[in-house]
């Protein structure tokens, strides 16, 4: 009987400890998603900054990025990202990376 009650005590007790260490991890990560972009944020004399981001879905955007004194139209997908045009002031000159007959 002793052997039981000491078993349940101990189980009680693995399972508070399990679940004290996965509250404190659900708070590190709410605390990292919710408080996190201000480590991320670029500077102002960063090289990189993202000028404007346009999502079409979860994982489809058009970003436009400035690097140092040059603008960039990049496509992200889930295939990889993808440079679609060098933007000036006054226009937008596409990038032909193929060669179509």
């Amino acid at each position: 009987m002793q052997d039981t009650l000491n078993f349940g005590f101990q189980f009680a007790q693995m399972v508070a400890s399990l679940g004290l260490v996965l509250g404190l991890l659900a708070l590190v990560l709410y605390g990292l998603r919710r408080w996190g972009h201000w480590v991320r944020k670029a500077g102002p004399d960063s090289m990189i900054r993202i000028e404007a981001q346009h999502p079409f879905g979860p994982k489809h955007h058009l970003l436009v990025v400035r690097v140092q004194e040059q603008s960039l139209l990049l496509g992200i997908s889930p295939q990889g990202m993808h440079c679609l045009a060098r933007l000036s002031e006054t226009t937008a000159e596409p990038l032909n990376t193929e060669d179509k007959p």
